[in-house]
C-alpha cells in the first residue's frame, strides 16, 4: 500500500500515524462544522468514515441521550475510534468496519448521518448517497463536511483515491438521491452541506 493510499484507508503503522496527524488537522474544520448543524438528543446517528472517533466523541458529548454509531473501512481506524471512545462503547456507542456503499442497517434506523472528510474517498457516490437515503428515517438528516484543500495542489494526482468534488456537485449528488432542503454553509476552504430526506 503506498503513503497516498492511507489517506482514504489508513493501515499498519502509517495508518495509525496518519490517524493522529489528521485528528489535529481536521480539528479547526470540525469545531466550525458542529456551528453549522443539530446534534439530536436521541434516537441513532452514524458517523460515516469515522476515523479515529473524535467526530463520534463530539456527537455524543452534544448530545443527551442519541446512540453513536461510527462505521470505517479502516481496521486501524475501528480500533483507534474504540479506544477513543472506550467509556462509552456498548453504552451509547458502537464502532463497526464496513463501506459505505453497503451499510449493515436498518431502513429507516437513523436521525442523522454524518461525512466528515470522507466523500472524497467514496469510488461509486452515488451508491453511497442511495444507501444513506435508505437509513435515515423520514425527517433525517445528512450532513457532509469538507476542505476544498489548497487549490495550487492538483489533489487527484497527489492522492490517486481521491476524487474532489464542489459543494454544488455534491449538492446535486443529493438531490439525485432524494434529499431535499439542502443548504450549503462556506467558510474559507470548509464547506458543510445539509440535506433532509
Amino acid at each position: 500500500m503506498s503513503f497516498t493510499d492511507n489517506f482514504g484507508n489508513p493501515q499498519g503503522l502509517l495508518g495509525r500515524l496518519m490517524l493522529v496527524t489528521m485528528e489535529r488537522e481536521h480539528l479547526p474544520m470540525a469545531k466550525w462544522a458542529f456551528t453549522q448543524f443539530e446534534v439530536p438528543q436521541s434516537g441513532k446517528i452514524l458517523d460515516i468514515g469515522c476515523g479515529g472517533g473524535y467526530n463520534v466523541k463530539r456527537l455524543l458529548e452534544k448530545s443527551a441521550g442519541a446512540k453513536v454509531l461510527g462505521m470505517d473501512i479502516s481496521e486501524e481506524s475501528v480500533k483507534k475510534a474504540r479506544k477513543v471512545n472506550k467509556a462509552e462503547i456498548d453504552k451509547r456507542c458502537q464502532i463497526v468496519q464496513g463501506s459505505a456503499e453497503e451499510m449493515p442497517f436498518e431502513d429507516g434506523e437513523f436521525a442523522l448521518v454524518t461525512a466528515f472528510e470522507t466523500v472524497f474517498f467514496w469510488k461509486n457516490i452515488e451508491k453511497c448517497f442511495a444507501e444513506v437515503h435508505r437509513l435515515l428515517s423520514r425527517g433525517g438528516k445528512f450532513v457532509i463536511v469538507n476542505n476544498y484543500g489548497d487549490p495550487k495542489i492538483d489533489w487527484e494526482k497527489k492522492v490517486p483515491c481521491m476524487k474532489r468534488r464542489t459543494a454544488e456537485e455534491i449538492k446535486s449528488l443529493m438531490e439525485k438521491a432524494g434529499f431535499s432542503k439542502i443548504k450549503i454553509a462556506e467558510k474559507g476552504r470548509l464547506f458543510c452541506l445539509e440535506g433532509e430526506k
